[in-house]
């Protein structure tokens, strides 16, 4: 994966069979994630500087730099996205977090028999595809949820969608289809795109549909407003539980100083479709609920 000999270590983790996410908590302390399952392995730097030069290696592979008076970075490669910690003030070790992002050709259909999906269900994911209405896919962290939207995404990419996203993970492979990526402000804080500014744009690029890969904040309020105007939207979003989503959606209201009850009745009447995937004993399941 890395050809770089400071990046072996994790060079070789990652190539492990069934990895999906590695983080080292210091020099010595590492684990990987496979089906579910956090395992703790040989970390295989000898040192903490060895492994804030790979660090610092990994996020410079992205154009960007971090260092003692900026800590903290984050960086998207053609295969990984990385976050890094550099042991400073903040904690006296330094911390790398990987995820390997999932192959891309998983088709709806394939995604469906390799879990505990019902005739009945597929065939709803099917109709609020026909329909065009708008929906949500929620779940907690590594559910699997980007996963099953490019699956989604995958049986309408002749229509044109607009992706919008932090990191490119979706990236769906029809020529009909535009992918959006924000930017971060440079070293002298400026120049920074974000999604809520991408989302404005791409409601001028003449979309079927607009994707937004996760929502967190005032991007949901506007991503609303155009689900209202009559454009077909869909995200991702974190939350424990289907009944949980419109609580999420409260909050995300809230931190935003936008009026959270004028904002949970817009997404009652424009998000017709949520869709939650739940994961126990490395299986997932589906619960999809209309609203009426």
């Amino acid at each position: 994966m890395f050809s770089q000999p400071e990046l072996a270590p994790i060079t070789r983790l990652l190539a492990e069979t069934g990895v999906t996410d590695l983080v080292f908590n210091g020099h010595q302390h590492a684990a990987v994630l496979r089906q579910d399952r956090w395992n703790p392995v040989p970390s295989g730097f000898d040192s903490e500087e060895q492994l804030s030069q790979a660090a610092k290696m990994l996020i410079s592979l992205a154009g960007k730099r971090i260092d003692l008076a900026q800590p903290f970075a984050s960086a998207n490669l053609e295969k990984v996205r990385v976050h890094a910690m550099l042991a400073s003030s903040v904690n006296s070790r330094t911390h790398l977090s990987i995820r390997i992002h999932a192959s891309r050709d998983v088709a709806l259909s394939q995604w469906l028999s390799f879990n505990r999906i019902s005739t009945d269900q597929a065939s709803l994911l099917k109709q609020m595809l026909e329909s065009k209405e708008s929906f949500l896919v929620s779940g907690s962290a590594g559910a699997g949820k980007t996963t099953l939207l490019r699956a989604l995404l995958g049986e309408v990419e002749t229509q044109r969608i607009i992706t919008i996203e932090d990191t490119a993970e979706l990236q769906l492979g029809s020529y009909s289809c535009v992918a959006l990526i924000t930017r971060e402000a440079n070293v002298e804080g400026r120049g920074e795109i974000t999604l809520n500014q991408l989302l404005i744009e791409s409601l001028r690029m003449r979309p079927d549909r607009i994707v937004i890969g996760e929502v967190r904040s005032v991007e949901l309020i506007t991503l609303l407003q155009a689900s209202s105007s009559g454009h077909s939207a869909a995200a991702t979003m974190h939350a424990t539980s289907i009944d949980q989503v419109f609580d999420r959606i409260e909050s995300i209201a809230i931190s935003s100083t936008a009026d959270a009850r004028q904002v949970v009745h817009l997404a009652r009447n424009t998000i017709r479709w949520l869709v939650h995937i739940s994961v126990a004993a490395s299986k997932r399941t589906l619960e999809i609920r209309r609203n009426e």
